[in-house]
């Protein structure tokens, strides 16, 4: 099999892969902090990857349609989630960025 051929088959199985922890997700109760921050990152990933597979080596484009459905389900379960818990997770991913822009900034001034 060509190396072209291999790389699609790879990205085609992670996006099969991300389904799967996405539609745990969408299934599961909790809406703990940390399990949010995770389906935020996945959702990400997962539709970034998505406009790069080719739909042929997928399956076809209902399967192509139907995976461009789950961004849309996760995203309406993601705003659903408390706004506290919400917050937490968003207050951690804003620290750590300020954090570094801080340390950069110090060491430009020197």
């Amino acid at each position: 099999m060509s190396s072209k051929k291999e790389t699609a088959l790879n990205k085609v199985q992670n996006l099969y892969l991300m389904q799967v922890e996405l539609w745990s997700f969408l299934d599961g109760q909790s809406t703990d902090a940390d399990k949010v921050k995770s389906a935020q990152k996945t959702l990400k990933q997962f539709t970034a990857l998505l406009k790069e597979v080719d739909w042929q080596v997928m399956g076809g484009e209902d399967v192509l349609e139907s995976l461009q459905m789950i961004p849309t389900e996760v995203s309406a379960k993601l705003k659903k989630a408390p706004a506290k818990k919400r917050l937490v997770a968003m207050k951690k991913t804003t620290k750590k960025v300020s954090a570094k822009k801080s340390v950069k900034k110090k060491a430009t001034k020197k």
